[in-house]
């Protein structure tokens, strides 16, 4: 499927070809992560809904420069929202678990924190120069966007979204082969 049509009928307005496009990329998406992430289909559908939340105001806002890579960017995006459903549901899991502590509740999560902030800073500390001032850029300004990123290391936002991605990773390897 041609995703660049999503965009046309997104910049006519045309809501029922919008509705239509994303109706049928609904299907494939979830399918997609049924597959391959072994996805339930109630969290499947879920994830891609999430995922087109977040995408079309993007593409009405301008900011998808490559309509024709619009294909591989939501497959991308619904198995990363998919990936931060699980880890918010896991996530979810431990909280209950630490409703009950043996020992005080900050002390347990003091712990797991300075865990966490050590194997951040080995991870950073490995990074290249460049990718070290974009991490440093973000945790500064968390609320930062691929727009700001753009702005402040003079690069395009396709760049500085595929540069904050691709450090996001190399820092989550890091930490799960330091974390093993």
């Amino acid at each position: 499927m041609d995703y660049s049509e999503l965009v046309e009928a997104l910049q006519r307005n045309d809501r029922q070809s919008v509705n239509q496009i994303c109706a049928d990329s609904l299907v494939i998406l979830k399918k997609y992560l049924i597959a391959r992430m072994g996805a339930t289909p109630e969290n499947a559908e879920d994830a891609v809904q999430q995922m087109f939340e977040y995408l079309i105001p993007k593409i009405r806002e301008d900011v998808i420069d490559n309509p024709g890579g619009l294909a591989k960017y939501m497959m991308k995006a619904a198995r990363h929202t998919y990936l931060n459903l699980l880890r918010d549901y896991n996530f979810n899991e431990y909280e209950e678990l630490a409703e009950e502590p043996v020992v005080p509740e900050n002390q347990i999560w003091n712990l797991i924190n300075d865990d966490r902030k050590q194997i951040l800073k080995h991870c950073i500390d490995k990074l290249k120069a460049h990718y070290r001032s974009l991490v440093e850029f973000l945790l500064t300004y968390p609320e930062a966007d691929a727009a700001d990123v753009a702005e402040k290391f003079d690069i395009s936002v396709n760049n500085a979204w595929q540069r904050r991605h691709r450090v996001i990773k190399h820092l989550s390897s890091c930490a799960e082969e330091y974390s093993s």
